[in-house]
């Protein structure tokens, strides 16, 4: 979890109070206080729906996180936005990781924000012990234009959670996303109320997000920070019903981070608690989990893909993909003519069947429905 130090949040404390030009309200809604709402919700306000799901550091439980891979494969899953953490390196390139140093996640060491280009791009984003030696080492760590090009062309809502490395070029990092086309679909984090007014100068149509760590702000607060910022969050544990109430009077929006399960016990069980409080999006570590719990499975299909010299040494190498943009779905489980076998890298899983052919399936897990393929061995008479 991530907690912000003092001078940050005091910060964002003062951002309560900052002239930031108001942010466009939420269509079709008038700012209506009902303070006795803030005392007492009584029955929870209902969010939107279907409720958003962001996805942390992409699908970081199934693919190094913050790498394209793990960025397609929470797209796999229909989620409707994911996290960039931006950091800013000495040539002025923008990429996406998480921490300020390079030692523990890579094979790189020191500030990140004190790098290059020319040395990030060789670093290894899988050299931690839950991916080294895996199908995914190497990784790279991905640049903001590799992932705004990713996300215009399937239509992703993105998550900019701006780092501390990201400083004079606030502003290019704006007009960045608005040359991507991904301005208008974009929430803002900064934790810094002078690189909230540097966005709002460069873009003045950017959705700033106001997240909450300090539980002694009260609804009211949440109220009137609203006509300067569209969206309110951070974890769940930090906001109640009277505090979603208070946002949505404001016509803003509640995302909270469920990934931890602190209150409930899970992700899947935090995720459910939050829509129920009225929260209008989560953001997560796991997509599979949260559109199973929130029971939107995605569309799947199979793609035989025989190689005829694989074939005939007895090898088919089946891929589980998501229907809408062909994005892998890894850890799965296909079952063919003959046995079982798990999806890996890509959502491809390699197996050996009848030399006349046969089928391949998938069955619903509560996160991917069903699908099958079946497919005649290329050496088979007709």
């Amino acid at each position: 979890m991530r907690r912000v130090a003092l001078p940050i949040l005091v910060g964002a404390c003062a951002a309560l109070a900052a002239p930031l030009t108001a942010h466009a309200a939420v269509e079709g809604c008038t700012p209506s206080p009902d303070p006795a709402r803030w005392n007492s919700a009584g029955t929870p306000d209902k969010g939107r729906e279907p409720m958003e799901i962001a996805v942390h550091r992409g699908a970081a439980e199934l693919a190094p996180e913050n790498t394209m891979d793990a960025y397609r494969y929470a797209i796999a899953y229909g989620v409707e936005r994911i996290e960039i953490d931006v950091q800013q390196l000495t040539d002025g390139r923008f990429v996406s990781f998480h921490d300020s140093t390079l030692d523990e996640k890579t094979d790189g060491s020191s500030s990140i924000g004190n790098k290059d280009y020319e040395y990030v791009r060789k670093v290894n984003a899988a050299d931690i012990k839950k991916w080294k030696g895996s199908e995914y080492d190497p990784s790279r760590i991905p640049t903001l234009e590799e992932i705004l090009t990713l996300a215009r062309a399937t239509d992703t809502r993105i998550y900019f959670d701006v780092k501390e490395s990201v400083t004079s070029g606030v502003a290019a990092m704006a007009n960045m996303a608005a040359e991507y086309g991904v301005m208008d679909r974009s929430l803002w984090r900064t934790f810094d109320p002078a690189r909230d007014e540097a966005i709002k100068g460069a873009q003045p149509t950017a959705d700033l997000m106001f997240s909450n760590y300090d539980r002694s702000i009260g609804p009211e607060a949440f109220f009137s920070a609203s006509s300067r910022y569209r969206w309110f969050g951070s974890d769940l544990v930090d906001y109640s019903p009277e505090k979603v109430a208070a946002i949505h009077d404001g016509c803003s929006l509640a995302v909270l981070n469920t990934y931890s399960g602190e209150v409930k016990g899970s992700e899947a069980a935090d995720t459910l608690h939050a829509r129920a409080i009225g929260a209008d999006a989560v953001q997560v570590n796991n997509p599979d989990v949260a559109v199973r719990a929130l029971k939107r499975p995605v569309a799947s299909r199979i793609e035989v893909r025989n190689q005829l010299r694989r074939y005939a040494r007895g090898v088919v190498t089946a891929c589980l993909v998501d229907a809408k943009h062909g994005f892998g779905l890894p850890e799965k489980r296909l079952r063919y003519w003959g046995g079982f076998a798990e999806t890996g890298r890509n959502g491809c899983a390699k197996f050996s069947p009848s030399r006349r052919g046969g089928q391949v399936a998938f069955r619903d897990d509560g996160s991917a429905l069903s699908s099958r393929a079946i497919f005649r061995s290329p050496l088979r008479p007709r």
